[in-house]
């Protein structure tokens, strides 16, 4: 029988999915096989960030009428996660443990690590959904600026 377009597509995502899963076991074998604690920690903290990004998109639609068509909410992840940067660079050096540091190390990679993520603000900036030159290197500004 044949195999039509839809499930070759579905076939594709199916494979990206099992090949994501293999390599986040591959990783958490290579932490436990190296008592990489720390990896494992990243690695619990970054599904938090990438839900809270996803989260704070869904209003985006809603957001860039009012906003001259920027895309306001990502703006607020990319700046949470910057701000969460900072504050684990702050404090990790005043922890009082290994494992408060480790734990400071492992929001800012992890947590905002997926929070904030430069691809998508290239992608926003490329889209046509922003608006023009002038929207778009207003919206550019305010991401570096912030």
């Amino acid at each position: 029988s044949r195999v039509s377009e839809g499930d070759l597509g579905c076939s594709a995502e199916w494979g990206i999915v099992v090949l994501a899963l293999a390599l986040i076991a591959s990783y958490i074998g290579v932490c436990v096989a190296r008592e990489y604690s720390a990896g494992l920690l990243h690695l619990a903290f970054a599904p938090a960030g990438a839900l809270l990004r996803w989260y704070l998109s869904l209003y985006n639609a809603f957001a860039q009428k009012a906003c001259f068509g920027i895309p306001l909410f990502t703006l607020l992840a990319n700046t949470l996660g910057c701000a969460c940067n900072a504050a684990s660079a702050v404090l990790v050096h005043h922890a009082g443990s290994d494992l408060a540091a480790i734990t400071f190390a492992a929001v800012s990679t992890g947590f905002a690590g997926c929070l904030s993520t430069v691809s998508t603000l290239i992608s926003e900036l490329r889209s046509d959904s922003i608006g023009g030159l002038r929207v778009r290197a207003l919206y550019f500004l305010l991401s570096i600026g912030l």
